[in-house]
């Protein structure tokens, strides 16, 4: 997670959002931007992830979550050479 839960919303509310995920099994790397996602030959997903001069690589995940805000940005991220669906607006 690059900055804070949910901005723009009521922080206390997003942190009680935030505890009950993590309770559930959601993992929040805080302050790392994430690099790269590989699909493994058993399609779980590998996470690279970057805070400074760190870099970690997280493995073993079946979903990973992308949330770039209101207005997409999705022009240089190559979906044409991959099967995604890109909604113009």
């Amino acid at each position: 997670m690059r900055s804070i839960l949910l901005r723009g919303f009521d922080q206390q509310i997003a942190n009680l959002i935030g505890e009950d995920m993590e309770r559930k099994g959601v993992i929040f790397k805080r302050g790392f931007v994430p690099t790269a996602v590989i699909k493994g030959p058993d399609g779980k997903l590998t996470v690279t992830a970057t805070q400074g001069d760190i870099v970690e690589q997280l493995e073993g995940f079946d979903t990973v979550l992308f949330a770039i805000g209101r207005e997409a940005c999705t022009t240089k991220l190559g979906f044409e050479n991959v099967p995604v669906k890109v909604n113009p607006k």
